[in-house]
């Protein structure tokens, strides 16, 4: 018996930082950021723009160079440590007090919010009006965030899908009772970057494809 104290001491000191790093990250948001070789200028803006309006405490994690962006989420996801978590991309700048509501969102409703989306400026229209206005349901999420729960519960994203990944993400969370509910002030500016864009209808429809396949095994 006595051999075996070292190694529940062990346990026992781990279990206690773990919990402990929780209760010093509650209410932290960890911001995800997606990037490739090629779109440094992109992503040093946005990288500048979390920054300038973040007001609150917050960890980036930047992933570089996986081969799909389901593949960076579930690279950052595995690194994040807050409370809170969001998947943007490296031309997708946040609003000034894009989380002044998040916070208690998550306190309050088991949904996931869905952002209003600008194109290339704050000042330009709202480019995603055919997802409804605010507190309407949408069919997805454009950049999606989830609390530590929502983000267990749904699980990883599938990797191979070059397209439609927030498509799943929405999708994957009615299948557990989590709605998408646009938040119209979570708010983003996307410019659109083309490097590294891999647009074609052959990607689009095996993606379109495998999406309904993955639809259909959530019984969706």
């Amino acid at each position: 018996m006595e051999g075996c104290l070292p190694g529940v001491v062990r346990v026992l000191r781990r279990v206690a930082s773990q919990l402990l790093g929780r209760l010093l990250l509650a209410d932290v948001i960890s911001i995800i950021v997606p990037t490739i070789s090629g779109r440094e200028e992109f992503l040093a803006r946005t990288l500048l723009a979390w920054e300038r309006n973040t007001k609150v405490k917050h960890e980036i994690i930047e992933v570089k160079d996986k081969p799909t962006w389901p593949a960076a989420c579930n690279h950052g996801a595995v690194q994040a440590q807050g409370d809170i978590i969001v998947w943007g991309a490296d031309d997708l700048d946040p609003f000034p007090r894009w989380h002044k509501d998040i916070l208690r969102w998550f306190k309050e409703r088991d949904e996931l919010p869905a952002p209003r989306i600008h194109n290339y400026s704050e000042e330009s229209p709202v480019w995603n009006t055919e997802d409804g206005p605010d507190g309407a349901v949408p069919l997805f999420t454009r950049v999606p965030i989830m609390s530590r729960s929502q983000m267990e519960r749904i699980g990883p994203w599938p990797e191979q899908l070059i397209y439609y990944a927030d498509y799943w993400v929405s999708e994957k969370g009615r299948t557990l009772g989590i709605e998408t509910r646009n938040l119209w002030s979570y708010a983003f500016v996307h410019h659109w970057c083309q490097i590294g864009r891999v647009d074609s209808p052959e990607n689009y429809d095996w993606s379109g494809a495998e999406f309904k396949r993955l639809q259909k095994r959530m019984g969706r």
